[in-house]
């Protein structure tokens, strides 16, 4: 029941954005490592999807779930929420002309996680996360986030891991050259 009630939450979020006024709408599909809570976390490899939202032209908002694929396929899931601000320039200026094709992102954000001692699913982690490289921008209608390193402290074993994102792709439903025409 828990997690029929997380999933209708998760898509009522992801469809918001869509209708309000925000810079830019993505959705994100790539990859996660969790290395470092194998005694809370046994997966391996992990789906990792959601949305990316322009709240300025140099602030978004990521929200990400990361869903178990190896051992057990779809298995556990968490839920990542990031803070991130480009750190080399404007990410989408909200018109016709495009922003910095190549920037870096540092973010702050929270985890929501079944990785406490107890298994319950609630807030789990903080996180500071630094993308070194990104590639493309909202006009272009579609980024890729290369690298991405996230320290994560965990609230209830105060231990600090990290989570490793190889390679993430967005792809702009909202806000690309499409909608400057």
């Amino acid at each position: 029941m828990r997690k029929k009630v997380l999933l209708v939450c998760m898509m009522i979020g992801f469809a918001f954005p869509l209708f309000a006024g925000y810079f830019d709408v993505g959705i994100t599909l790539g990859t996660n490592a969790h290395l470092g809570e194998r005694d809370l976390d046994s997966s391996r490899l992990k789906l990792a999807w959601g949305l990316s939202i322009g709240l300025t032209d140099v602030w978004e908002l990521d929200i990400q779930t990361d869903t178990q694929l190896v051992p057990k396929f779809l298995g556990d899931h968490s839920v990542s929420m990031l803070l991130q601000r480009t750190l080399l320039g404007q990410r989408s200026t909200g018109g016709k002309t495009a922003g910095v094709g190549i920037n870096t992102l540092l973010g702050v954000g929270a985890m929501i996680s079944a990785y406490t001692p107890e298994g319950t699913t609630t807030l789990s982690h903080l996180l500071v996360s630094l993308t070194p490289i990104t590639i493309g921008s909202p006009i272009t209608g579609k980024r890729e986030r290369a690298l991405t390193i996230t320290l994560a402290y965990n609230l209830y074993t105060q231990q600090v891991v990290v989570l490793f994102d190889l390679l993430k792709f967005d792809f702009y439903v909202r806000g690309s050259y499409k909608d400057y025409r």
